[in-house]
């Protein structure tokens, strides 16, 4: 899901809580990204100038995540929230910076020694110097001496730092070297599957890229990143409504993208509901309120939206286990890929909301784990297209044969005989066409029963099948008449090819299942010619079996034949007909 709307920001006393989760989120991702200086270090103290106005903000309520206080001042304090600061800077840092990380939507005003005019910045400001990323507000100090800070609007506490120029510029460039892939790989892998969407139609591969695209529209604009990109600095307009309209619309989409993926309705339909209502209706109701004009302020949002946010993650993760435990594979594939995202979206927001320092593995966690998400789903969407097509495939298999025998059934067979027609006439490839008919077939039903004649019908097929490898060119139209479509072959070959195919069913097909039935088959031959269909093409072997039939049976004969012409084989002598 979208990472939670930070929610108000908290006065408490950093402590060492965290500790397992930052040894997990390491072995979860990045033990090879490099570790970022520690912040803070070049400040010698952190004094509160108006400790009742940090009381008195609106946006400074405990939310969601925490509810201890933020006790400033001392040397050991690294992080400032609303209200007035004095920062005193270590002295002989070569043209130092005063950063201020992760600001999301908070207001800084920056005053140091020799400015004539106190400096302002947010994350929305169009002007912020591009020589830097937009994770931080940078604000150069021309003299030692201390800095007077003052924070607005922010919702969860900031980290501070003095740093030198040179180090914090080296820095930033490995934000932007490790952050950059990871947006162009969700980029890159969304824009595909949207592509295959134009293409094939198919709702989930819309959902999966809008939901991907929007994701990662709410990353970038978490780091302030969107802000600085043509197109969409148009997002700046909107300030902190605009992160969260974004993130609950993410939501909403994975909560669709989840149920159409995992085939959730399908394997887990109560949950499911469960999940539209907390994730689809409640998160756009929460929605429509924010834009409407009531309730005029805003400060409730970040805690209903977080509230929502967490209780839609656990109703999902319910139901994906469900849906696993009940054998839906494509569950499985969603939780091993959005699992890892939640959980550092999750450790994300409750170490930014105790001010605590984000590592580089958590930094960078999220965008990386979003471009492995994208990935993964990817490939479990292409997994997903392969079942369906073994399904297709496996149904129209199905549809296309003879239930009794197993070979192509009437509709198929004049199907591949129809395309092998095109074929001629394009390519100029010649056809021909064997219709067999076995001999006396009602007998053997008479005879021996029903069971024993279906057994004949298919021990022929076997035979023709296997013996002569023209399983998907042969095809029953019906009772003990068979057709067998032979692309590439003129008429004297076929002939041959159809004495061969007498011979083994007379051989073969003597005795089947211990009952000797002695099957013989009458075959006529025909060749297409120019204005063919394929009814008058099997019209024309179909006469000249026929023609076999009244010779006494057991032979083949070519179209056009007399009854004892050149063009007629018959049986050896001593065969019998039956």
């Amino acid at each position: 899901m979208a990472c939670p709307a930070p929610g108000p920001a908290r006065h408490f006393t950093p402590q060492a809580r965290g500790n397992m989760t930052q040894r997990w989120g390491w072995l979860l991702l990045l033990a090879l990204l490099p570790a970022g200086p520690a912040r803070g270090e070049n400040i010698a103290r952190i004094d509160r100038l108006q400790p009742s106005a940090l009381e008195q903000q609106a946006g400074q309520r405990a939310g969601l995540f925490s509810e201890r206080r933020f006790e400033g001042g001392g040397a050991s304090a690294r992080v400032i929230g609303n209200g007035q600061w004095r920062v005193y800077p270590r002295a002989g840092i070569a043209d130092p910076l005063l950063v201020v990380y992760h600001p999301y939507n908070a207001r800084v005003t920056v005053r140091a020694p020799g400015d004539a005019m106190p400096r302002t910045q947010d994350l929305f400001q169009p002007t912020l110097d591009p020589q830097f990323s937009r994770r931080a507000l940078v604000f150069p100090l021309s003299r030692d001496g201390p800095v007077e800070v003052t924070v607005e609007g922010a919702r969860y506490p900031m980290q501070v730092a003095i740093e030198a120029r040179a180090d914090y510029a080296a820095a930033d460039l490995w934000h932007v070297r490790l952050l950059l892939p990871a947006v162009g790989m969700t980029l890159g892998v969304a824009l595909a599957v949207l592509l295959f969407w134009l293409v094939l139609r198919e709702r989930v591969y819309l959902l999966y890229a809008a939901a991907m695209l929007l994701q990662l529209l709410y990353v970038l604009c978490s780091y302030g990143e969107a802000y600085a990109w043509p197109g969409l600095s148009l997002l700046r307009h909107f300030g902190a409504q605009g992160i969260w309209a974004i993130g609950t619309l993410a939501t909403v989409l994975l909560v669709y993208l989840w149920q159409d993926y995992a085939n959730l309705r399908r394997a887990a339909p109560r949950l499911a509901w469960l999940m539209r209502l907390v994730g689809v209706y409640g998160c756009l109701l929460t929605l429509v309120l924010l834009v409407s004009p009531w309730p005029a302020d805003d400060s409730w949002f970040p805690s209903v939206a977080n509230g929502l946010f967490l209780l839609t993650n656990v109703v999902t993760l319910a139901t994906l286990l469900v849906a696993w435990w009940r054998g839906e594979r494509h569950a499985s594939i969603v939780l091993l890929s959005w699992l890892p995202l939640l959980v550092f979206t999750m450790i994300r927001a409750l170490r930014f909301s105790d001010g605590e320092r984000a590592g580089p593995w958590l930094e960078y966690g999220i965008p990386w784990w979003l471009a492995f998400t994208a990935v993964a789903l990817g490939l479990g969407l292409a997994h997903r297209m392969l079942t369906f097509r073994r399904e297709r495939d496996s149904a129209k298999a199905h549809a296309e044969r003879d239930a009794l025998t197993g070979v192509l059934n009437r509709g198929a067979i004049e199907h591949r005989l129809d395309w092998a027609l095109i074929e001629r006439q394009r390519e100029g490839i010649p056809v021909s066409l064997l219709f067999i008919d076995l001999d006396h077939f009602k007998q053997v039903n008479d005879r021996h029963g029903h069971a024993t004649g279906d057994a004949c019908l298919r021990a022929v097929t076997r035979v023709i099948s296997q013996q002569f490898q023209y399983g998907d060119q042969l095809g029953r139209l019906g009772g003990e008449e068979f057709v067998l479509v032979l692309s590439g072959v003129e008429l004297h070959a076929a002939m041959r090819i159809g004495e061969e195919v007498g011979a083994r069913i007379r051989h073969d097909c003597a005795v089947v299942d211990g009952v000797a039935v002695e099957v013989t088959a009458s075959v006529g031959a025909a060749q297409a010619r120019h204005g063919d269909t394929v009814s008058t093409l099997i019209a024309r072997a179909d006469q000249a079996m026929y023609v076999a039939k009244r010779a006494g049976g057991d032979r083949i004969v070519a179209e056009d034949a007399p009854c004892h012409g050149a063009d007629s084989t018959k049986a050896p002598a001593g065969a019998s007909v039956n």
